[in-house]
């Protein structure tokens, strides 16, 4: 929208550059932040595994099947996108031995 003015439209250049200088003292201040952390790291010794809440050698766990489609076999964990098999039915006839709604 162009203003007629001038008053406006000086406010509105000042607000873009003070926008533009905010988000780059943002940027700076996150890339400071990355640095720290990763010396950090690296005095203490301290993995991503670490950081992360693994230890050495674990992987994340796979969510165990909750549901699973008597015709097909196919299994659902309950995350994520519903599957066609399952999608509008009622689960419990579908929960496996260990699953709970």
């Amino acid at each position: 929208m162009a203003y007629t003015n001038s008053e406006i439209t000086q406010l509105l250049q000042k607000q873009g550059a003070l926008d533009n200088a905010i988000a780059e003292a943002r940027e700076k201040e996150t890339r400071l932040v990355l640095i720290e952390m990763v010396q950090k790291m690296r005095e203490y010794d301290i993995s991503l595994n670490e950081l992360m809440g693994r230890t050495l050698g674990e992987r994340p766990t796979a969510a165990l099947p909750k549901y699973r489609d008597p015709v097909t076999g196919a299994t659902w964990s309950g995350r994520g996108r519903v599957p066609q098999w399952i999608a509008g039915l009622d689960r419990d006839r579908f929960l496996t031995n260990g699953g709970k709604p």
